[in-house]
């Protein structure tokens, strides 16, 4: 689409203490890796990408720029050698003593120092990460002229303990047959910065602007009835009436594309975007391979539509895409198949959406 430098890169970041992820990182510290084929062996999802869109690159003015320096024992795949060191405690650690937000601010200065002036295009796994790249892109620009579209299941200005509070009272209507799981509680977590409430930080902080901020694919939204409302759905809506606009998950069923160009027309008002996309939003329709999966997602067409809608808004010069990242993979299941026949075609889907953009 454009002909600007983009400058593709990773984060292998993945601090996460819930039983599943580290019982899935401890199996792969454990295991046999020889005679992997390349996709299994891939440490993380710059490896991945770069090695599946390794003959687009020079078409879409892609540059590959390397890895943002993390710690071997946060990788989604940590090194054998890293065993003793992939503890609930040490995870625990990690969030309550503000290390992830530090290194949040250690990829700001990667982004300033490394990727500027080219276009960022990120890749990683927390998506906590995507603050760094936005509190540079807010920096070089400003709030006012920066918006950022947000595809992704979850809201994620949330703090955790109230959204675990209001769990129970969310209403699961787009499940499709897939039964609705809960994401288990952290042991030990609290309400540091993290993936589940770094929108907010950004927000109190002023780095990015409420009415700037759009949120796509949203499952989780307590909707507006005049119900009894809890702790859960007025901080929720609170942040809709500061500003935040949201295109729900339920918004894709039936014809949607009139509406969902409508709504961006309407909500985008910045001259630059950036997109975010957390693979949840596609859950169990158009990824099996994204780390937090609680419901079925939007389809690829839907993301692709999406895609296709932003990059005509650029075409016409209503605005220039500032940077994107996809986050949120799953290493241990990228490419799995299941005993059925399923096949998981991330990689091809996130092909597919970096092109169509770029």
């Amino acid at each position: 689409m454009s002909e600007r430098t983009k400058k593709l890169f990773g984060v292998a970041l993945d601090p996460a203490d819930d039983p599943w992820t580290l019982q899935l990182k401890r199996a792969w510290m454990s295991a046999d890796h020889a005679n992997l084929d390349w996709l299994t062996a891939c440490l993380d999802p710059y490896d991945a990408i770069a090695g599946s869109m390794a003959s687009l690159l020079d078409k879409h003015h892609i540059e590959l720029a390397g890895k943002f320096s993390t710690p071997t024992w946060l990788w989604p795949k940590p090194n054998p050698a890293d065993l003793p060191y992939v503890t609930t405690d040490n995870m625990e650690s990690f969030f309550n003593s503000g290390d992830l937000l530090a290194m949040v601010k250690q990829l700001k200065l990667f982004i300033t120092q490394n990727i500027f002036p080219e276009i960022p295009i990120m890749v990683g796994i927390d998506h906590s990460a995507t603050a760094g790249v936005v509190t540079a892109l807010a920096e070089r620009y400003t709030p006012e002229e920066l918006c950022i579209v947000v595809l992704d299941q979850h809201f994620d200005a949330i703090p955790l303990s109230v959204r675990l509070e209001g769990l129970a009272q969310v209403n699961p209507d787009y499940t499709s047959g897939t039964p609705f799981v809960p994401p288990a509680t952290p042991v030990g977590f609290n309400d540091q910065f993290c993936c589940g409430n770094f929108w907010a930080y950004l927000m109190e902080t002023g780095v990015v602007l409420p009415e700037n901020l759009i949120f796509v694919g949203v499952a989780d939204h307590p909707g507006h009835e005049e119900t009894e409302r809890n702790r859960y759905s007025t901080t929720y809506l609170d942040f809709e009436k500061r500003g935040c606009s949201f295109f729900l998950r339920k918004q894709f069923d039936g014809q949607y594309a009139d509406e969902l160009a409508h709504f961006f027309r309407k909500n985008i008002n910045a001259p630059y975007v950036y997109l975010s996309l957390d693979l949840d939003v596609g859950s169990y329709a158009s990824t099996y391979a994204a780390r937090y999966m609680d419901r079925t997602g939007i389809t690829e067409q839907n993301l692709l539509d999406v895609a296709g809608i932003i990059a005509d808004e650029c075409r016409r010069g209503k605005f220039e895409l500032a940077g994107m990242d996809v986050m949120e993979f799953n290493m241990h299941f990228l490419g799995i198949e299941t005993p059925d026949g399923t096949k998981d075609t991330t990689l091809e889907l996130v092909r597919d959406f970096i092109t169509a953009l770029t």
